[in-house]
C-alpha cells in the first residue's frame, strides 16, 4: 500500500526589501570603514603620527584625543591589536557593502556589526577593569565635562550604532529565516 499523499507546501515569500542592506545601514558601514582605517593608521604608526611626529598633522583630532586617553597617546598593546582588529573589521565591511544587494551582505554586516559593539565594549571594560589607568589623569585634572564628552560620548557612538545595525539586522535575517523555514516548525 503507497503512503498518503501530502500538499506541496508552499514557501512564504520573501520581502526583497530584507535581502539587501538599507540604505542608512549602507551610509554607516561606509562611514564606519573610513574612520576604523583611519584611526588604526593614527595608531599604528605611531610614534611618527602621535604628538610631535611628523605625521601628527593628518590627525589634528587624534592628537587631541590622546590628551584625554592615554591609550591612544604612545604605544599601547591593546589599543594597537583593537586597530589591526579594525582593519580586519574593514576588509569584511568592504566584503560586505560589494554585496549590499545580496542576502550575503546583509548577513556578512550582521556579523562585522556584533564585532565592532562587542570590541568596543571590550574596551570600555579594559578601561573600567584598570581602574581608568588610560583616561584618570583628565578626572583628576577637573576636567569632567572634557573626560566626557571627548573620553566618553564620541566611544558611545560606537557601541550604539552597532547595536542598532544589529538589532535592525537581526530582524532581517529572522524573517527570511521565518520565511524560509516550512510551515509548522
Amino acid at each position: 500500500m503507497s503512503a498518503p499523499l501530502t500538499s506541496v507546501e508552499t514557501p512564504r515569500l520573501v520581502d526583497p526589501r530584507d535581502l539587501r542592506l538599507p540604505t542608512w545601514i549602507f551610509v554607516w558601514l561606509t562611514i564606519s570603514a573610513l574612520i576604523q582605517t583611519y584611526d588604526a593608521c593614527y595608531v599604528l604608526l605611531g610614534p611618527l603620527s602621535h604628538a610631535g611626529g611628523p605625521l601628527a598633522g593628518f590627525w589634528p583630532g587624534h592628537v587631541f584625543y590622546s590628551s584625554f586617553d592615554h591609550r591612544y597617546a604612545g604605544f599601547d598593546a591593546f589599543g594597537s591589536a583593537q586597530s589591526w582588529a579594525n582593519l580586519l573589521e574593514v576588509i569584511v565591511i568592504v566584503w560586505a557593502l560589494t554585496r549590499a544587494r545580496r542576502y550575503s551582505g546583509v548577513v556578512l554586516a550582521l556579523i562585522v556589526s556584533v564585532a565592532t559593539f562587542w570590541k568596543t565594549v571590550i574596551y570600555f571594560l579594559v578601561e573600567a577593569s584598570s581602574g581608568l589607568e588610560m583616561t584618570r589623569q583628565s578626572l583628576e585634572s577637573g576636567n569632567l565635562v572634557g573626560f566626557l564628552m571627548v573620553a566618553i560620548l564620541p566611544n558611545l557612538i560606537w557601541i550604539v550604532l552597532p547595536l542598532a545595525v544589529v538589532i535592525a539586522l537581526g530582524r532581517q535575517v529572522h524573517r527570511v529565516g521565518t520565511a524560509q523555514a516550512p510551515r509548522g516548525t
